[in-house]
């Protein structure tokens, strides 16, 4: 009976397992409203309704292009959750990911929510409105709008990223200049990739051109019937077939013809970005994706780069002549104040002496400025009361800072003087402002804008619908009275402008006039010319003091590098020719059949003059289901539910109500305790602010079945959860003389209130208070269908408990790779309940990774802890967790379990089961190898994928295979014992291999002992990296 009891209670896990992961932080409590469209509801918090309308209008715009696309039609209303800035839509609860930058949106399956931010520019929200609508439809048309179709098996088709979100990309953009750049580029490398691994960034613009090159071929009514025959068949490569006749080879070979009749015309005549400019990073030896906004110092001798080469984006200094690194000056993603870099709008820049640079970056509950000393790395915060802060630039005096900051829905320039500490905006009105930079006198700033001729910012927000917010020109204004000049004005874009400094009124910009982004020198009193004509384009760009350099940032072979141009001032103006793209633009047409079904109406046949009988059943005893299928022409699915004035929409306050999110149901085995399951409900609120689960395992009676309730409120910065649990296992212990079965029940009935203060992304607080009631019955079979129960011993006991957590890791594909993450946790039982239990435990769990090259890392962990009183826990130390498979050996013996068998002294045998810990992994060593209430356990482990690390090419599906080899020591003891006399040890190697679901681990180790080590030892388990 004693095994089954340590085995039950490894099966229940312990009462007090320490949590890592890191936090989402609710700094504001919102006040939601909502207003309704004929299609969705847009949730929104705030007096002002304007970006709420803006979106509803959007919004509805976006439907009737996607449905006709689609030929489908809303069956359910899609929610639309809008938050005024990143850092507050970050906050949300729809989503327990954490919203990292660089996600301008997202989509959910639960309830089909659509939740995004405005981040300060019309054109980039009206696209991520459109593009995650066309997810949203989508989900409606093959999901039934939720996930439960997905859970309960009823649909089993699964679409591919690149025909989602090339999709979600073609029909909310169709094409731009930038993703032409793209695929030019893809188009003249060696090694194009199919449809199948169009991956990552590609699986965007990559998809993007697979569904342009069908819409163009076969025309746009092929978008709806190939999504439709991927739902009929449920198999998305069947659904090209069956519409196209093609499968997926056929298609990559047919896209990759019509990329290079489309981009290899545009080839000839122009330069590649390294003919006339150094380049001074490589993405592809560093094999990584981005090295932007490059910013050289004044003096010529640094540039501070935005980069993703050490698999995350940091800042390094680089020297300006060769490119080579200096040093890495800030580490981004891994601490409060640079909890993230701003990669959509970076925007570095350098004090007039070369010795600060200046950068903003999301710091807990807002955007800041920083100004960093470059050699000591110290560093000054600015904060303003602002929903976010972007693009900086340093005034040439050294006194002031220009920046864009968004506040309650719209972007501006600000200026802040260093000096009084004073923050003066230069504009404030609805337009999208970005890319401010200083004239070399510093009177006059240039900036990007879509502002057109409304240089005094009059317009009214109602009427943004109707302006071009799309067209982006260059402007300036005097700072002393914010007089507001355009500069340019033209069909095109222009960005990233910067004054020259040693000749005045001339300015340096890009712009895709040609349908490349090409560099411009523009003396304000002459027309402007290009200074290149290159093949892909050039972006972010920065001046030396003595304007002898340009530095900018270049995409060529699908990534982003750093160049430097000598001499700008000299270049000889080029005649950029148009590409194909701009060449043809205009001469196609969106227009289509509108197949949808409410808009199909009567046909006719050839054979009948009537209405549409596709959908009739020809059964007397079914008619009244023909009379409910008949509808208006105009009659659409969704509800319509707008409240609408003359005066605009009339919000309504946002009110909670549940609504189920899911039910699922799930079977196990287990080799103890036989056939479990249980069928859990999940329910929310809109918000996910309230959210509650509960399921059950009902069998025969309430004290064999497994059941529990969870309620968490979110809305506030402290979290707080309420539980009921009740687990019980029953399992046979034997027969009798007769027959008849000896069995035993092992129950823990728990109610829980806990809190969770997080105090910033990394670090938080929690805390709480826990009632168990435990109790161990054995049962005896009296006839064939009776037992009687013939021992029992049960106790209560309340545990408060505390926790302090710190967790910055960075995590690859099989657990952490960097950073740093502990858990302090103390329990404590004052004595109450009827066991009246005394005991003090204190567990500190260290754990520290070390990124060593691109793929691997170094691993450590120093696990301790202690328990005192009057009854103290005890530590089981040995195994490994999740372990299913394998046996080894102890002192040369082959094991015959993978327990210990002289593990409980008889005595507290019950407290043992529910309050004895296990501390893991020391392979080589079983379950509950050494005892004690003291414990300390340390683990080592270097991970690297082996055959990556040999050389294979990593578009093998093996080439990621984990391999990891590892160092476990030990010792548990009680108080009075020696710390040395016992301590246990293990080491060897092992592999991770990835089963979808499932990561199996597979380890071999060699138990170290008095005569050496044993033979090797090999075990089998399931789950990530510690």
């Amino acid at each position: 009976m004693k095994r089954i009891i340590i085995i039950s209670s490894l099966l229940l896990g312990g009462l007090f397992a320490q949590s890592f992961g890191q936090n989402k932080v609710q700094y504001k409590e919102f006040d939601w409203s909502i207003i309704s469209s004929p299609n969705f509801d847009i949730y929104f918090y705030g007096d002002d309704t304007h970006l709420a309308e803006f979106t509803a209008e959007v919004s509805e715009e976006a439907h009737e292009q996607i449905s006709k696309h689609l030929r489908w039609t809303l069956k359910k209303r899609v929610s639309i959750i809008l938050y005024h800035s990143h850092n507050d839509f970050q906050q949300t609860n729809v989503i327990w990911q954490y919203m990292q930058e660089g996600i301008g949106g997202v989509t959910e399956l639960f309830k089909n929510r659509v939740v995004l931010p405005y981040e300060g520019d019309y054109e980039q929200f009206r696209h991520v409105i459109h593009h995650e609508l066309v997810h949203a439809l989508l989900n409606d048309m093959i999901y039934d709008g939720n996930i439960q179709s997905i859970i309960a098996g009823r649909v089993k088709l699964q679409i591919p990223l690149w025909v989602n979100e090339g999709l979600s990309e073609y029909l909310s953009m169709n094409w731009d200049t930038k993703a032409d750049m793209t695929l030019r580029d893809l188009s003249i490398n060696e090694q194009m990739p199919t449809v199948k691994q169009l991956e990552s960034y590609m699986a965007y613009k990559g998809g993007q051109s697979v569904w342009k090159f069908i819409a163009e071929k076969y025309g746009r009514e092929k978008i709806g019937e190939i999504i439709t025959s991927m739902k009929m068949t449920q198999n998305a490569e069947k659904g090209f077939e069956r519409a196209l006749g093609m499968d997926y080879e056929d298609l990559t070979n047919k896209w990759h013809k019509y990329l290079k009749k489309e981009y290899w015309p545009d080839v000839a005549g122009r330069d590649e970005i390294e003919d006339i400019a150094k380049r001074l990073t490589d993405h592809k030896k560093s094999k990584n994706y981005y090295n932007i906004s490059p910013s050289v110092s004044p003096d010529g001798s640094k540039i501070a780069v935005l980069s993703d080469r050490s698999g995350y984006f940091d800042i390094y200094l680089l020297d300006a002549i060769d490119g080579e690194e200096i040093r890495r000056l800030v580490k981004g993603n891994r601490s409060v104040d640079f909890e993230e870099l701003k990669m959509l709008q970076p925007g570095i820049s350098w004090s007039p002496d070369s010795k600060k640079i200046v950068i903003a970056a999301k710091a807990g509950k807002a955007d800041a400025l920083y100004l960093i000393d470059v050699k000591t790395r110290k560093k000054e915060k600015l904060t303003f009361d602002l929903d976010g802060i972007f693009t900086a630039d340093w005034s040439p005096d050294g006194k002031k800072l220009t920046f864009i900051g968004t506040d309650n829905g719209a972007s501006d320039v600000y200026v802040y003087n260093l000096d009084t500490e004073e923050l003066t905006p230069m504009t404030h009105d609805i337009y999208s402002d970005s890319e401010p930079s200083w004239d070399r006198d510093g009177t006059h700033i240039v900036f990007v804008s879509d502002r057109a001729d409304d240089v005094s910012g009059q317009m009214i927000h109602k009427t943004m619908l109707e302006h071009d917010y799309s067209q982006k020109d260059l402007y300036s204004i005097d700072v002393s009275t914010k007089e507001i000049t355009r500069i340019t004005d033209t069909e095109h874009n222009e960005d990233y402008p910067i004054w020259a400094n040693t000749e005045e009124n001339t300015l340096f910009y890009v712009s895709d006039g040609s349908g490349v982004w090409n560099i411009y020198r523009h003396d304000l009193g002459s027309d402007p010319v290009s200074i290149t004509n290159i093949l892909t384009g050039a972006f972010q760009l920065s001046l030396t003091e003595d304007d002898d350099h340009l530095v900018f940032s270049g995409y060529a072979d699908m990534g982003w590098d750093v160049y430097s141009m000598s001499h700008p001032l000299e270049k000889e103006e080029m005649s950029p020719t148009s590409t194909s793209y701009v060449l043809n633009r205009g001469k196609g047409t969106e227009d289509l059949a509108d197949l949808r079904r409410h808009k199909r109406g009567d046909w006719d046949s050839g054979r009948f003059s009537g209405s549409d009988f596709s959908d009739h059943i020809f059964a007397r005893e079914y008619d009244h289901y023909n009379q409910t299928r008949d509808r208006d022409d105009d009659e659409t699915v969704s509800q319509d539910t707008t409240d609408l004035t003359s005066d605009g929409y009339i919000p309504k306050a946002y009110k909670t109500r549940f609504s189920l999110d899911m039910v699922n149901g799930y079977a196990s085995f287990s080799n103890v305790f036989g056939a479990q399951g249980m069928t859990m409900f999940a329910f929310s609120d809109m918000l996910g602010d309230h959210q509650i689960y509960f399921g059950t395992e009902m069998v025969i009676d309430l004290k064999r079945s497994d059941y529990f309730f969870s309620y968490a409120y979110l809305t506030r910065p402290t979290d707080y959860y309420f539980s009921l649990s009740h687990v019980a296992n029953e399992y046979l212990l034997g027969y009798d003389m007769y027959g008849y079965q000896h069995r035993g029940l092992i129950r823990n009935f728990g109610l829980t209130g806990y809190a969770s203060r997080p105090f910033s992304r990394f670090t938080r607080i929690e805390g709480g208070l826990s009632y168990h009631y435990f109790a161990y019955s054995e049962w005896e079979q009296v006839n064939p269908y009776e037992f009687q129960e013939t021992n029992k011993s049960d106790f209560s006991v309340v545990l408060p408990i505390t926790s302090w957590v710190y967790d910055n890791t960075v995590f690859g594909y099989t657990g952490p790779i960097d950073g740093f993450r502990q858990n302090t946790t103390l329990v404590v039982s004052p004595g109450w309940g009827s066991k009246k239990l005394d005991f003090q435990t204190l567990k500190v769990d260290l754990r520290k990774y070390f990124k060593v090259g691109r793929y691997s890392s170094l691993a450590g962990r120093l696990t301790l802890g202690t328990s005192q009183g009057a009854d103290k826990q005890r530590f089981y130390l040995g195994g490994l967790q999740n372990w299913i498979a394998g046996t080894g050996e102890t002192n040369g013996s082959k094991d015959d379990s993978r327990f210990r068998n002289d593990i409980l002294d008889g005595e507290n045998d019950l407290e043992d089961v529910f309050f004895s810990e296990f501390v893991m992994p020391v392979r080589g060593s079983r379950y509950m190898e050494q005892v004690g209430n003291n414990v300390a356990l340390t683990n080592f482990e270097f991970r690297f994928p082996f055959l990556l690390a040999m050389g294979v090419p990593d578009k093998f599906i093996l080439s990621n295979l984990g391999t990891h080899l590892f160092l476990d020591v030990g010792t548990a003891w009680n108080d009075g014992e020696n710390l040395s006399d016992d301590i246990i040890a293990g080491f060897g190697w092992g592999m991770k291999i990835n089963l979808g679901y499932l990561l199996l681990r597979i380890d071999s180790a060699w138990d170290i002992n008095d005569i050496g080590y044993s033979r090797p030892q090999y075990y089998f388990s399931l789950g990530a990296d510690w």
